[in-house]
């Protein structure tokens, strides 16, 4: 990714195979961590799971777009399309925050229309924390 794409007021940039498709504004994010939990009647303590293990993790992502074209349209139409949403909450600046999530699939995506022909979007979309860094 092109550090320069990202500029000030701009959280974030969706990216298809390297190439980025859409900046973001108001980007957050949460982490899950999927666990399975076996009970067992009867045991030393049945108000505790017996087997407690994390099984996998993900990220749920949220954002809005800066502008709306075709590409997040088609992205979230094509099933299984995966894209990597690399968050930047204070910018590009040398040694501020980076979070890159890959394998990311858009599973929700909201478009508005207004009178005055303002457009706006936001999306929902799951995928791996798979790098947290800073800016280079």
């Amino acid at each position: 990714m092109s550090s320069n794409f990202l500029s000030v007021g701009i959280n974030g940039v969706v990216q298809v195979n390297g190439t980025a498709v859409a900046n973001l504004k108001n980007a957050s994010f949460s982490i899950k961590n999927d666990s399975v939990e076996e009970y067992a009647c009867g045991g030393e303590n049945p108000n505790q799971p017996v087997l407690l293990a994390a099984t996998n993790q993900h990220a749920e992502i949220k954002a809005e777009q800066l502008w709306t074209d075709n590409n997040m349209l088609t992205l979230a139409q094509t099933p299984g399309t995966a894209v990597t949403i690399i968050i930047g909450p204070k910018g590009t600046t040398t040694g501020n925050p980076k979070y890159t999530f890959s394998s990311v699939v858009i599973t929700q995506l909201d478009l508005k229309w207004d009178q005055k022909s303002a457009t706006s979007n936001s999306f929902s979309a799951k995928g791996i924390l798979s790098a947290v860094g800073s800016f280079a």
